[in-house]
């Protein structure tokens, strides 16, 4: 799997802004919303498997089974909804129910699906979950907001006579021997105020570590399993790797069609023009005929370079000697200082030569064109069963994956054979790329 890392990471929350931050009110509406979601939710799924499962030996409890996987494939993809969009989670879409063949290949399609029977389970664990989430934010809320406006709304409390024979009007609680303690003078609601005021800070983060529950609960039950996620990742590096394949077989075609082809096709009328004037007897001709065989002698020498260019983009003959030798030379070939550094006990497979070849090719040349950096350093080592290398610059920083510089055709690059690719590229610079694949793609 190719994974791309940049920009500064989340700044988290100060302690002075919980209770204004968008977070935390996002947060108690998700517990607010979820308790009547979770109960119905609940319900719903306990009524329709218990149904289910009553007549499960007939035809119809298969379906009515059938219809309860569904349904909580149906609340699962809304509770998904919920948690990203309120609780900023980032849970991926499972994939649509693969259909199975045969004679009952529809019964077991929707029977047998895992995402339907895991998000089941997510409405069975979240019922309690919901209860809790719900009494802890109402309660953490509404007492310090209740002791906060303490003063305001003491006056509408019943009066009642005290245990010292007097006429009280507040809130009360025992106290020793029998006594009754009342928060009916200023000292004492300050105290109360201050300790609400202290509440009010205190519960957003309260709220938020019961949220985690459900959080983890639905990156567990709610999202692709990581089977499913791996076939996803293959299926989406596979497709990449027929993309790029195809890119690159365009590329040559258009370079052997448009240059290659039409050098040798001038080329080809230049020799007949020189021969034609060679068979003639007059002298102009002849110095004619030399001025076109230089030319076609020129124009042939310019065909082996973009030749072996263009050879050399498909597969470089040097790579054939190792590593170290291919990179040395597309070292010495760049217009900025390289400096290289590589440490490989054993030599890599032939395929993980050249996904690393052409990807700090690539690099390179981003750096030469982008960075506006003087010196660029490639460090190239083995680490475990993985081939690690890292490409850094001196530049003026600020590279971004899909900005045009190449870097996501590189990550494209490594994950056909499971690579990640990392980017630490702050504005101003330095610029440090870190790419790894394994040692035997």
């Amino acid at each position: 799997m190719s994974s791309i890392a940049s920009g500064p990471p989340v700044r988290p929350l100060p302690f002075w802004r919980a209770p204004f931050a968008r977070r935390t009110w996002s947060e108690l509406l998700y517990c607010l919303v979820g308790l009547p979601l979770g109960v119905a939710g609940f319900a719903w799924t306990v009524a329709w498997f218990s149904a289910g499962v009553g007549v499960a030996v007939t035809v119809i409890g298969l379906w009515v089974l059938i219809f309860a996987v569904l349904s909580a494939r149906w609340l699962g993809a809304l509770d998904r909804g919920l948690l990203n969009s309120l609780l900023g989670e980032r849970i991926e879409v499972p994939r649509p129910v693969a259909r199975r063949h045969g004679r009952f290949g529809l019964v077991f399609t929707y029977l047998l699906d895992p995402v339907g029977w895991r998000a089941m389970a997510y409405q069975v664990i979240r019922f309690p979950l919901a209860l809790a989430s719900f009494i802890v934010a109402v309660t953490f809320w509404v007492w310090p907001l209740g002791a906060f406006t303490y003063p305001f709304w003491r006056r509408f409390l019943p009066a009642q006579v005290g245990s010292d024979g007097q006429l009280h009007r507040g809130n009360s609680f025992p106290y020793l021997h029998g006594k009754t303690y009342f928060i009916d003078t200023w000292p004492r609601m300050l105290v109360q105020i201050g300790i609400g005021v202290v509440f009010l800070w205190l519960t957003p983060w309260i709220v938020h570590g019961f949220t985690s529950l459900p959080r983890l609960l639905g990156r567990a039950l709610l999202g692709p399993t990581a089977t499913m996620r791996r076939v996803q990742d293959l299926e989406l590096t596979r497709s990449q790797a027929v993309t790029s394949s195809n890119e690159q077989l365009r590329r040559i075609e258009r370079d052997l069609h448009d240059g290659t082809q039409a050098r040798l096709v001038a080329l080809a009328m230049h020799l007949g023009q020189a021969k034609e004037d060679l068979e003639s007897t007059d002298p102009e001709a002849a110095a004619r005929a030399r001025l076109l065989i230089a030319g076609a002698h020129q124009q042939t020498k310019e065909t082996l370079t973009e030749l072996r260019d263009l050879a050399r983009g498909i597969h470089p003959a040097i790579l054939d000697d190792g590593l170290e030798s291919a990179l040395t030379s597309l070292g010495a070939r760049s217009p900025v200082h390289v400096t290289l550094s590589i440490d490989l006990p054993e030599r890599p497979s032939p395929t993980s030569e050249t996904i690393a070849y052409f990807a700090i090719a690539e690099l390179l040349t981003n750096a030469v064109k982008h960075s506006r950096a003087a010196d660029i350093s490639v460090l190239l080592l083995q680490v475990g069963a993985e081939l690690s290398f890292v490409v850094g610059d001196d530049g003026r920083g600020g590279a971004l994956p899909g900005a045009g510089t190449g870097i996501a055709g590189v990550a494209a690059r490594l994950a056909a054979v499971d690579g990640q690719l990392t980017v630490d590229s702050p504005v101003g610079g330095p610029t440090r790329i870190i790419g790894t694949l394994p040692l035997r793609a």
